[in-house]
């Protein structure tokens, strides 16, 4: 039997629902959104929990028509419009956030994460900086074949490095591999992925990169190191609080590069 993944399933010109209609629906227009151009996504609930609450640039006004993935409209201090989401974990949620935040107007995604460090030289609380990511993920199938390469917007990393550079933010540059299934990290996995000089293992990369790319988007994925998973066990604390004041500084560090560049 052939493979439900014929060489026209990647076209999607004929898909029964779309992001606008499904807005609608729920009595949302994506065309008036004003979100601006830029959306800073946090793959972490209590990180954007914690933006929000510190963000003085959150517009209260703006109502997103689902709750449990939230967007935020927040302006710069020059008046600059962006957006800061949480859309849950796994590529399936990701790769609806994109094509919603799409739908919006949105041209720019920077993914702010955590990953497992799968190299000796990487320590919990580094900063990594993602080129690109192997393709783990379920979802990202739907928009491209395998063979297509899960790789980030140059010019924004570009970006994003020379930003993390001026705030004296020291980061790793590399690859990451992008899973759903996060108790199938087994030994043999992790020792290939090590050979091979990837830097992470996490939930986002794979599908965030792939769709992104599919939809026009120019998304970029900067992280720390939350867990290390070596040769012998699993360490470190996901949540761990000197994590997440890394993040809030990353955090940080990105809305002064929305102000300036984006």
């Amino acid at each position: 039997m052939d493979s439900i993944f014929c060489d026209d399933i990647w076209t999607g010109d004929a898909c029964y629902v779309t992001p606008r209609e499904d807005f609608l629906y729920h009595g949302f227009d994506p065309e008036n959104a004003d979100l601006g151009k830029t959306c800073l996504v946090l793959f972490s609930s209590g990180l954007f929990r914690q933006v929000v609450e510190t963000l003085p640039q959150i517009d209260p006004a703006f109502k997103w028509p689902y709750s449990t993935t939230p967007v935020q409209r927040c302006v710069t201090k020059s008046g600059k419009r962006f957006a800061i989401h949480f859309p849950s974990y796994g590529g399936a949620r990701i790769a609806n956030s994109l094509e919603q935040l799409a739908a919006c107007g949105i041209q720019y995604v920077i993914g702010l994460g955590l990953g497992g460090a799968l190299q000796d030289t990487l320590q919990i609380g580094d900063t990594i900086l993602l080129e690109g990511a192997i393709r783990g993920d379920g979802a990202s199938r739907y928009y491209a074949p395998i063979e297509y390469p899960a790789v980030a917007d140059f010019g924004l990393t570009a970006l994003l490095h020379r930003h993390l550079t001026q705030q004296n933010e020291a980061h790793t540059i590399g690859l990451s591999f992008g899973t759903e299934a996060l108790y199938r990290e087994e030994a043999h996995l992790i020792e290939r992925l090590r050979d091979l000089g990837v830097l992470t293992i996490e939930m986002e990369s794979s599908a965030f990169f792939t769709v992104g790319r599919r939809l026009g988007l120019k998304c970029s994925w900067v992280g720390v190191v939350s867990d290390r998973l070596s040769q012998a066990k699993h360490e470190g604390n996901i949540h761990a609080e000197h994590i997440m004041d890394k993040l809030l500084r990353l955090v940080a560090c990105i809305t002064q590069g929305i102000e300036a560049d984006l």
